[in-house]
């Protein structure tokens, strides 16, 4: 069943300070320990019937009252996939919470009549789980409720050279720190579900405007690097990263299953109104009723 893996096996994406583990918790916080994630890959034009159908899913777990929640998202720039992120603050919490789902036998049959409904517009799917390294993170905790944003950096290192890539990220981090640099990033490694090496970084935005270039912070977080560690991690990062990606994710309120307390500190997003209900077609006159034709 999809979303028993998503508890379960699925895996990787919410991100650089998201709220904890357990589904009612107060923000801000900062990042969970463990992150899963499962990513769907939507059939092109089909985006809009898989939200009305991923409702479903939330409906379930609001009946259920399940105290694990999931943030949706769905790529700004490229792309027709679907990401479904659930924070936990360790692996034993992760199994508890795929023990507690496969005991409850309605959740489980709720999720998975909405699975063959689901299983219609999709044409791949992946989980995927990564864990926190905290040393190479940096930024205060945050309220993750009011961002509706992700930049996704995907990063790839040759096999064997993950300690040249982390001692770059180190010298970056440093800089930030010495800079009190205005900023947030999390840094997860992949422990299962993607390649060895492979490392993504997630920077929680409010907006798009935040992708506009900031030169002051970034002569200032030179300027705190140095030229030496700047050349030091220039090297470090040619010897080390085989290539990275970055994508963007909006934040679907829709398809997200999140904490009530969401909808006080992060506005009426988390509380969409439900489209209304289309118009019936008007009646059209029976021929007995059209009007006579003017000789």
């Amino acid at each position: 069943m999809k979303k028993s893996l998503l508890f379960v096996f699925a895996m990787c994406v919410l991100v650089s300070t998201a709220v904890q583990a357990v589904a009612q918790q107060s923000p801000p916080t900062g990042p969970p320990k463990v992150l899963s994630m499962f990513r769907e890959d939507i059939k092109a034009g089909r985006g809009t019937a898989h939200e009305n159908v991923e409702t479903g899913y939330v409906r379930a777990m609001q009946k259920a009252k399940w105290p694990v929640w999931y943030l949706a998202m769905t790529p700004v720039f490229g792309g027709t996939e679907a990401w479904f992120v659930t924070p936990y603050d360790s692996f034993a919490s992760l199994q508890k919470d795929r023990d507690n789902t496969n005991k409850n036998a309605q959740l489980t049959a709720d999720t998975d009549r909405m699975d063959v409904l689901d299983a219609e517009f999709r044409t791949g799917q992946r989980s995927i789980v990564c864990v926190l390294n905290e040393e190479l993170s940096y930024g205060k905790p945050i309220d993750i409720s009011q961002m509706r944003f992700f930049s996704i950096t995907t990063v790839r290192v040759r096999p064997g050279h993950d300690d040249e890539y982390r001692e770059a990220r180190k010298i970056l981090v440093d800089a930030l720190k010495k800079a009190n640099a205005d900023a947030n990033t999390a840094l997860y490694s992949v422990a299962a579900g993607m390649p060895g090496g492979t490392y993504m970084i997630f920077t929680p935005r409010k907006s798009l405007a935040e992708l506009d270039p900031n030169p002051a912070m970034g002569k200032a977080i030179q300027d705190a690097m140095g030229e030496s560690n700047t050349k030091k991690r220039q090297k470090l990062l040619a010897e080390s990263v085989n290539g990275t990606d970055t994508s963007v994710y909006a934040f679907s309120a829709k398809m997200s299953y999140v904490p009530k307390e969401w909808a006080k500190t992060g506005g009426d997003f988390w509380t969409p109104k439900p489209p209304p209900p289309p118009r019936p077609a008007a009646k059209k006159p029976a021929a007995a009723d059209k009007p006579a034709e003017k000789k």
